[in-house]
């Protein structure tokens, strides 16, 4: 029996439990590490959304002001090249110098642009046109501001004598044609002074018939200096239908007025509201007027025969086929016709210049004056209807440039 004292004392060891810190699971500290790790991501993440909103709103407002800088770039280009469409339309033939057209309106879709336009010249002119796009209470405003050159194509015309004819012309009655340069005086200082000229101009002068044809002096019925003018540049084709830089299918795309073939023709100015009615295919102006329609001288282009009967007009007639002026027609300007002039009863009076193709010759058929007719010279006439009835066109070199 062994005394108690020396009992044998039990060496394996024991927990002990814990307290404070140390009493933790050890899984606890890796929880919130990851609790901290995904707090981090939500954070980055929420960042990377934000910042991809943000460019994405930038791109939005990007592409939105720069769709709303385009429509004011075309407002601006559209209100410039508007000129060229209403040219028909603007009362332009009497502006000075420094003068002004406009301010004028052109509203499209979501934009519109405001020009002004000054003569710069006698055939120059300049073109301002701001486009403007959006809206300033958005802040979304755009402004755009072009400038354009134009000039007048004036068609370099070779009219050296009263009646230019490619072939044979007969004076009958007391039909006259008369190189003795003339004008109105409702036109004033707008006409150089007087020049004597050629009556009547023509490849050979024996095939004009004055009563009788060969002679080659056109008795009293053409006067002029000279009277009759051997022309050999008037048998060419060319002169009827070439015009420097235009030509017979430029003129007559741009004509202000057209006539379909066999029309007959009573022309008178056209008056609404107290201004020129420019629309109306019978307003041909007011020659020597003092009226609204007395600057007015359209390019008028009959697509076969025309008739004249009575009335009176100016500008530049050209004529597909026959002109025949009749019941005391007046016509001031430029008169071309691809086959002949002919004149029937008192017939009519040009003043300015006329030129006849003779695209048909054969015996019998030419050009003839017969009744009171009379074709009077104007250099004045000239230059008014080929000025005024010119179309507008850009210049050839660096007719456009932005401002702003």
């Amino acid at each position: 029996m062994t005394h108690p004292r020396w009992q044998q004392c039990d060496l394996a060891p024991r927990r002990v439990p814990l307290v404070g810190r140390d009493a933790r699971e050890p899984g606890t500290s890796r929880r919130g590490a990851a609790l901290l790790a995904s707090f981090v991501a939500i954070l980055l993440l929420s960042l990377v959304v934000v910042a991809m909103q943000h460019l994405a709103t930038s791109d939005v407002r990007r592409s939105r002001d720069q769709g709303t800088a385009r429509r004011a770039q075309h407002a601006a280009d559209a209100g410039a090249l508007d000129l060229l469409r209403r040219w028909r339309t603007i009362a332009h033939e009497t502006l000075a110098v420094g003068g002004m057209i406009g301010p004028d309106s052109l509203h499209l879709t979501a934009a519109h642009a405001v020009t002004h336009t000054v003569r710069t010249s006698a055939t120059g002119f300049w073109t301002v046109s701001e486009g403007r796009a959006g809206d300033s209470t958005t802040r979304t405003l755009a402004r755009r501001l072009v400038h354009a050159a134009f000039r007048l194509a004036i068609p370099d015309l070779v009219a050296d004598a009263a009646f230019t004819v490619r072939d044979s012309l007969t004076l009958a009655g007391a039909a006259r044609v008369s190189g003795h340069d003339t004008t109105m005086a409702a036109w004033g200082a707008l006409c150089p002074s007087p020049a004597p000229s050629a009556a009547v101009a023509m490849p050979d002068t024996l095939r004009l018939c004055d009563g009788w044809c060969g002679a080659g002096s056109g008795g009293g019925r053409v006067v002029g200096v000279p009277a009759l003018m051997a022309d050999s540049g008037a048998g060419d084709t060319t002169r009827y239908r070439r015009f420097g830089r235009d030509d017979w299918a430029t003129l007559t795309r741009h004509a202000a007025v057209t006539l379909p073939p066999g029309a007959v023709v009573t022309p008178a100015p056209v008056v609404s509201g107290g201004t020129c009615d420019r629309a109306a295919h019978a307003n041909w102006g007011e020659p020597g007027g003092a009226g609204p329609c007395a600057a007015f001288a359209p390019l008028i282009w009959a697509r076969g025969d025309l008739e004249l009967r009575g009335g009176m007009g100016q500008g530049v007639l050209l004529v597909e086929g026959d002109l025949t002026l009749s019941a005391g027609t007046r016509f001031a300007g430029v008169i071309l016709v691809r086959d002949d002039v002919v004149s029937q009863g008192s017939g009519g009076t040009v003043l300015g210049a006329v030129l006849a193709e003779d695209a048909r010759i054969a015996s019998g058929d030419h050009s003839r004056l017969d009744g009171t007719t009379r074709i009077q010279r104007s250099r004045c006439a000239i230059d008014l209807a080929l000025s005024r009835s010119a179309r507008l066109t850009r210049v050839r070199h660096r007719w456009w440039a932005p401002l702003r």
